[in-house]
Parts: structure tokens; C-alpha cells; sequence
């Protein structure tokens, strides 16, 4: 592997787009644990969105922006993100708080006395707000947990300790809050984290700003993309329905794919190649690279609109209504 090349996959992996769709949920997030610092009532809040939409690059800001300290040998851990894995059983929900908080838990205590050790350490850690990533999970299909059962748990974790919780997930994660009165009354509103809308010029704006700064990482370490601006950004949203991840997922790919490659303009070809091999989110209908005269024409924009109701359908969001006068999402 070139250095060259070695870098820009580096500079992909490690690039986070401020995207507008990503800083609308951001700064209310960031007033949520600032409030739960300041030792205001907790909160409840969730963040919904598709697979790969930018759920996790929030997360990681939000635990960058309130890092972990230590004072006198004693841990302070102000914010905790707790990443569920599927499957997880009544008894393994404290146990993942603990491992996210580095607490050994041994095998032979029960489960009362788990959740106590729990809260001990969360009181210990001065913990005021956690986030749980992929807190959908509870809800998977054949999960081990019953909603109601979890949401009983997530009230008592916020009531007990008046922590504020952050719980992120794609689109089933509301049935914990349909099945409880009492944990949905205690949140606030959900929010959809939705992919760009093809429909709206101000979001393919920021989706073409997405893909020239990827472009740019390109051009810089000697792979400049020989693409007119605007097709490559087409293509894309063909390829990705509005999904940021997935943009991300086929930049990596593109550079992967050049490892063994000296410094070169890259080609359409090249694109295509990177398209086949990840997993599309935009219509089966217009795939992306599909020939290379596509770059000589405008994509319609019954083409992109396809994409995203793909990206959509395929995570069971309905497509949002326009209101055609105000040029913004119903």
C-alpha cells in the first residue's frame, strides 16, 4: 500500500461531516446533558433514524464533548454511552451499563444485586446523563427482553438516580414508548434523524457539499476523481438514497480499491467498480454507475426521489409530505 493511499484512507475513516441534518439533532442533545450537568430534572429523549443515516457520529461527538476524567485516583464520567448488542436479557441491561462504566461483573450475583452495583457506580462515576446506542435492539424481533419490561427499566434507571437518558435506534425503537404510558409521557417528543431528501434543494446543497469534501480528500492525496461535479454528486445519491453512511461506505471502497495503485485520475470505471461490491441503499429501479453515458445526462429527479424512498421503505419510515408553499418537510 502507496503512503498516499494509506492516508486518504485514513483521512475518509477518520472524516466527520457536519451535515445539517447531523447538527439539528446535535445542539438539542448537547442542551439536554448540559441541563442534566447543571443538575436540572432528567429528560428522556430519542433519536430515530435509518441504519447509516449519522446516528453514531453523534454519539461519538457527544462522548468526545464530555470526556471522562479523573481526579485524586477517582473516575468522573459525566456522560456514559452504553452500546447494546442484540439479544440482550433483563439481567445483561445493568450488566452492559457496568461494562460500559469498565466494572467487572461477576457471574454468581443475582440480578437485584447487579442493578444495585449498577447504581452504586453510576453514583460513584457522578454519571448525570447516559446515551444508549442501538437501543432498538430491545425490540428486535424475538428479543429476550418484552418492550414493556424494558421500558419499565429505563423509567426506573431515569427516576432512581434523575439521570437523563439518550436512547438512539432505527425506527422500532418507539414501540418501548407505545407500550408504556408512563416512560413516553415522562419524554419528549421523538426525533427523526432522516437521510437528505433529493425533493429539498437546500439538503442536495449539503449532500453535494458532502460529496466534494470526500472528493477533495481525494484530490489532494493524488486520486483526483474524474467526474463533473454534479454527476458525481447524482450518481451518489443514486447510489446511497441520502445516506451519509453509505457515502462514506463507498469512498472507502473507492480508495481500498486503489492499494495497489500509483497516484491516478480515477474514472468512471473505478466508481463503478467500488459500487458494485457495497450494499446500495438508493432504488433497485436506477442503480448508480450503471453506464457511462448516464454521466452525460442529468439524473431526473423522479430518479433521485426513487432513492430516497428506497432508503425510506427499506427502514420502515414513511416519506415525509412536502407542503409545496413553504418548501419543507410536513
Amino acid at each position: 500500500m502507496t503512503s498516499s493511499i494509506k492516508a486518504l484512507r485514513l483521512a475518509i475513516k477518520t472524516c466527520e461531516i457536519p451535515h445539517p441534518a447531523y447538527v439539528e439533532h446535535l445542539k438539542p442533545m448537547r442542551f439536554r446533558i448540559e441541563d442534566a450537568l447543571d443538575g436540572a430534572a432528567s429528560r428522556i429523549e430519542r433519536v430515530m433514524g435509518p441504519s447509516r443515516v449519522g446516528k453514531s457520529m453523534l454519539i461519538n461527538t457527544l462522548q468526545r464533548d464530555y470526556p471522562e476524567t479523573r481526579s485524586g485516583g477517582r473516575r468522573h464520567v459525566p456522560v456514559l454511552v452504553v452500546r447494546l448488542e442484540p439479544g440482550v436479557s433483563p439481567k445483561l441491561l445493568p450488566s452492559c451499563v457496568l461494562e460500559a462504566l469498565g466494572v467487572p461483573v461477576p457471574s454468581r450475583l443475582t440480578s437485584a444485586e447487579i442493578r444495585k452495583r449498577m447504581l452504586s457506580q453510576l453514583k460513584l462515576a457522578g454519571t448525570r446523563a447516559v446515551l444508549f446506542d442501538e437501543a432498538s435492539h430491545l425490540v428486535d424481533q424475538g428479543s429476550r427482553v418484552l418492550p414493556r419490561a424494558a421500558a419499565d427499566w429505563f423509567k426506573s434507571l431515569a427516576e432512581t438516580l434523575d439521570l437523563t437518558l439518550l436512547m438512539f435506534g432505527v425506527l422500532r425503537l418507539e414501540r418501548l414508548f407505545e407500550c408504556n404510558d408512563q416512560l413516553r409521557r415522562r419524554a419528549s417528543a421523538p426525533r427523526h434523524f432522516l437521510p437528505y431528501d433529493s425533493r429539498l434543494a437546500g439538503e442536495m446543497q449539503a449532500f453535494h457539499a458532502c460529496v466534494a469534501t470526500y472528493a477533495q480528500l481525494f484530490r489532494e492525496a493524488g486520486y483526483p476523481i474524474d467526474l463533473p461535479a454534479a454527476a458525481l454528486t447524482y450518481q451518489c445519491y443514486l447510489l446511497t438514497g441520502g445516506l451519509i453512511g453509505v457515502l462514506s461506505r463507498f469512498m472507502e471502497e473507492l480508495a481500498a480499491q486503489m492499494t495497489h495503485t500509483v497516484p491516478r485520475s480515477l474514472s468512471f470505471t473505478d466508481c463503478q467498480a467500488a459500487a458494485r461490491v457495497i450494499e446500495a441503499a438508493g432504488s433497485r429501479h436506477f442503480p448508480a454507475f450503471a453506464h457511462p453515458d448516464a454521466i452525460e445526462h442529468e439524473v431526473l429527479p423522479a430518479s433521485l426521489h426513487q432513492a430516497f424512498v428506497q432508503a425510506m421503505h427499506d427502514s420502515e419510515f414513511a416519506v415525509p409530505v412536502l407542503r409545496e408553499a413553504a418548501g419543507v418537510r410536513a
